[in-house]
């Protein structure tokens, strides 16, 4: 079967894809080139229009278009460990939605824009059927919240031209939302439509909180809008591990993450769960399950890799190596048998007709097997309404 891979991008990847034209607009925005200044590769000739704004910005600094509201005017505010903690619960609510897809609506109630874009890659829909997760919204549940998280803005940020939206002005106002200060309220009057309909929509992962007042609303930047800006290889905002794997396969999770143990489960036997650890083991069976879901090996080792507790996350390897053999050994194993749909003829009334159905089987490309001392041949499956109609001419 083959290996369905997605892969997550930041804004800057997408920027460097634009036409001319969207660059020059982008560049109008002195936080694009910073957020630019921001990466850590090789530069190369500036583009005209950045230079100018990134002149500016060396000679002025930047100031946003918006200010902070006083404090005066809000509500009490939530402190950064109440952000932090509502943020990291809207984000495992929205992943729990997708694990258990089918009671979506119980969990959270998004926008049919958030929807689309679920459906771009995530999810897949039958008639009549519940939602389910694809090979890539498996895969997406093993990513890190950073890389998730620039998945979900890139496919918002591709299909906003369905929405009316230019693509432009949409990245210019989330990589400015990455340059707001943290737990600071900020007044919705300020936003244009388009600004008010994006941050409504990021309000439901997490990314901002939206407070009502008695004549103003406004919103609040979580540190997931922070990290909008961040490299995905930046190491700095990811959260402490908790996973404990032994040369046994035993698996301890410490953790009172309801989203952890469904994670887990997605490649691991789980045999009980106290209050704050999680026990399972490492099977054969719950890795072809996890295979057949379209998730690989090489993911699930990393994922175990990245979220290694502290206990042994010093150590190399954190995962027993050979653990992380075997598990490549058994998907290598299960990738060596193909299944082919097929139907088994036989009982044929003479050798003419036995010799005659397996040469017109072979002519159309479908004959995988005969036996011609028995009489007995096999065909591919999407063949056999053809089988029937030659057979029953050759009668």
């Amino acid at each position: 079967m083959p290996q369905v891979r997605i892969v997550a991008k930041n804004f800057m990847d997408m920027v460097a894809a634009l036409p001319t034209m969207r660059l020059d607009k982008l560049y109008e925005s002195i936080f694009i080139c910073e957020a630019v200044l921001r990466k850590k590769e090789t530069s190369y000739k500036m583009n005209p229009k950045f230079q100018s704004n990134m002149r500016k910005y060396l000679l002025h600094g930047g100031v946003l278009p918006r200010v902070s509201m006083p404090l005066g005017v809000t509500v009490r505010l939530p402190t950064l460990e109440d952000l932090e903690s509502y943020a990291q619960k809207q984000w495992e609510r929205f992943l729990l939605q997708l694990i258990n897809s089918a009671q979506a609506e119980r969990l959270l109630n998004f926008s049919s824009s958030m929807i689309r874009v679920f459906q771009r890659g995530l999810l897949s829909s039958r008639e009549n059927e519940d939602p389910r997760l694809t090979e890539n919204g498996f895969q997406f549940l093993l990513m890190e919240t950073n890389a998730q998280l620039w998945y979900i803005i890139r496919e918002y940020i591709t299909t906003s031209e369905d929405r009316g939206v230019d693509p432009a002005d949409l990245i210019s106002f989330l990589l400015e939302l990455s340059f707001h200060s943290l737990g600071e309220a900020y007044n919705m009057n300020s936003l244009t439509d388009v600004q008010s309909k994006a941050i409504e929509d990021l309000a439901d992962f997490g990314v901002v909180k939206l407070q009502q007042g008695r004549k103003e609303s406004w919103f609040i930047p979580t540190k997931l809008a922070t990290n909008l800006s961040v490299s995905l290889s930046d190491s700095s905002s990811r959260k402490q591990g908790f996973v404990v794997v032994e040369t046994n396969f035993r698996m301890y999770a410490y953790s009172t993450s309801k989203l952890h143990s469904e994670i887990l489960r997605l490649f691991s036997r789980i045999e009980y769960q106290l209050p704050n650890l999680i026990v399972g083991a490492i099977t054969k069976e719950s890795l072809y399950t996890a295979f057949e879901n379209g998730i690989t090996s090489d993911q699930i080792i990393s994922f175990l890799q990245q979220n290694a507790h502290p206990r042994v996350a010093e150590r190399l390897p954190t995962v027993p190596e050979n653990v992380t053999d075997q598990i490549r050994l058994w998907e290598t194993d299960r990738n060596r048998v193909e299944m082919t749909p097929s139907h088994l003829y036989e009982d044929f009334p003479s050798k003419d007709v036995f010799e005659t159905a397996s040469d017109f089987a072979r002519e159309v490309g479908g004959l995988l097997w005969e036996d011609s001392q028995k009489m007995r041949l096999i065909v591919r499956g999407e063949l056999h309404q053809q089988m029937r109609d030659f057979l029953r001419r050759s009668k």
